[in-house]
């Protein structure tokens, strides 16, 4: 393994030997091993000389680790571009501030979990141990045990994510919000499932997965590919519709469609993408919007909704609240 530890220091391994070294960390006297290792290469080689790869890999986590929460709208003016993907490829030793590790420890075996979460106002793209790859929402977080890949292929989620997952008959990857379960062979599907929100959206792409309920066994219902699946947490109901799936997953490329949304449902997706915090007068929630979001700052967007609407926005401290413009509700005579 030595050969292969110097690839990954040196950033020349392929994404097939990543996977290998991260399957081989998951023992104790393996890391070891690998930390010993580190300490012979960086001797070998002065911090301000590394490797090309290598030396981009440590930019990109100093990079994330300077990121901060971007903290009300005159903030947000300063910055033409607000939302960058944040690739993130992890192993067990830990890269950057946005991976921990929690080991729980019981009486027979330790089992150790990996917690991924995308800082607020960024996207992270995740490569796991099994080859699928993972794109994060802002906000939202995945885990999974030091058994992922080799005995189980189950995930915890909170937020949003979509998955294009690696085909493997013999472990299926299930996905857990809450009640609902996702369970998947090989697949490409989107999940929403924010804890205060009142239902889960799954949404596919193409193959195929079945949703489960961990409260109710009979509970089972295989998508169709174009289907979106809203499960509703109190009523246990679950609703089908066919959907264009592109304007639900688009959302990892920085791209936002928005069609025919209220301002209640819309304020929400802003306050994802900009990590910023909206209120609005209750006669302005059931105005509707319809426009595509891709590189726009919160002050274009902003903008923009204000000539669609007859709306103005006011700041208050680090809110920014939506108000009925009067004189253009009169003057384009909106009821």
């Amino acid at each position: 393994m030595k050969e292969l530890i110097t690839k990954y220091l040196d950033g020349k391994a392929t994404v097939e030997q990543q996977v290998k070294l991260l399957i081989w960390l998951r023992q104790k006297e393996n890391r070891l091993a690998f930390n010993t290792e580190k300490l012979v290469w960086k001797k070998s080689k002065a911090l301000n000389q590394l490797p090309e790869g290598s030396e981009k890999s440590w930019s990109t986590i100093q990079d994330h680790l300077l990121q901060k929460s971007y903290n009300g709208w005159q903030k947000s003016q300063k910055r033409n571009q607000f939302f960058k993907i944040a690739a993130i490829f992890f192993f067990i030793i830990g890269l950057g501030s946005a991976v921990y590790f929690i080991s729980k420890t019981s009486q027979t075996s330790p089992e150790f979990y990996t917690s991924v979460i995308a800082d607020k106002g960024q996207i992270s793209k995740v490569l796991l141990a099994d080859g699928s790859i993972v794109w994060l929402n802002s906000g939202s977080e995945i885990s999974y045990n030091s058994a992922f890949a080799a005995k189980n292929r189950d995930i915890k989620l909170s937020g949003e994510a979509y998955f294009q997952v690696t085909k493997n008959e013999d472990i299926p990857l299930i996905v857990s919000s809450g009640e609902l379960q996702v369970k998947v062979l090989g697949t490409k599907f989107n999940v929403t499932a924010y804890p205060e929100s009142n239902n889960i959206d799954v949404v596919l792409e193409s193959g195929r997965v079945e949703l489960l309920s961990s409260e109710v066994k009979s509970f089972q219902y295989e998508l169709k590919p174009g289907e979106r699946g809203t499960f509703q947490k109190e009523s246990r109901k679950l609703g089908i519709s066919n959907v264009n799936t592109g304007k639900f997953t688009s959302w990892k490329d920085g791209i936002i469609n928005i069609y025919d949304q209220t301002l209640e449902d819309l304020v929400k997706r802003l306050e994802i993408r900009y990590n910023q915090k909206f209120t609005f007068e209750k006669e302005l929630k059931d105005y509707h919007f319809t426009f595509t979001i891709s590189n726009e700052s919160l002050e274009e967007t902003i903008d923009l909704m204000e000539k669609i609407a007859p709306i103005t926005t006011i700041q208050k401290g680090e809110i920014i609240e939506f108000r009925l413009d009067e004189k253009r509700k009169r003057a384009v005579g909106v009821n």
